[in-house]
């Protein structure tokens, strides 16, 4: 028989083949709370708003701006430092109705293309609106 049979297992390259592989199995294996721990960089992690939970029925309100200098005003009058803002959302609950609405802020998105900065802070934004949070 001249071809490889698939039923036996691929032994590796090398040593350091192995070694890299093993090295590469622990990384994978560490638990994103030790991650920090070692060095790697952990990204935040979306976890639903202690005092709201996850909602499933939310108006939404968009207000687009033409700028993020218009954005970054906007920001100010509503509290917020403008600085490095891409965008935000206001989240409030009618306390008559206890209907949820949620205001998000951002700017214009233009042209044909998806961009990618302002799909992402868009999306980002809508996530708050759902009762979503992170660090």
């Amino acid at each position: 028989m001249t071809g490889l049979d698939s039923s036996m297992p691929a032994r590796p390259k090398g040593p350091r083949r192995a070694l890299a592989l093993g090295v590469l199995s622990t990384i994978l294996a560490i638990p994103p709370a030790f991650a920090g721990s070692v060095g790697m960089v952990t990204p935040d992690r979306w976890r639903p708003h202690a005092d709201v939970g996850v909602l499933d029925n939310v108006t939404l309100r968009v207000h687009w701006y033409e700028s993020l200098a218009l954005l970054r005003e906007a920001a100010v009058g509503h509290d917020m430092s403008g600085d490095e803002l891409h965008g935000f959302s206001i989240l409030r609950r009618n306390t008559a109705t206890g209907a949820w609405v949620c205001d998000v802020y951002v700017v214009k998105m233009r042209g044909a293309l998806v961009d990618n900065d302002r799909t992402v802070t868009f999306g980002h934004e809508v996530l708050h609106c759902f009762g979503l949070r992170h660090q």
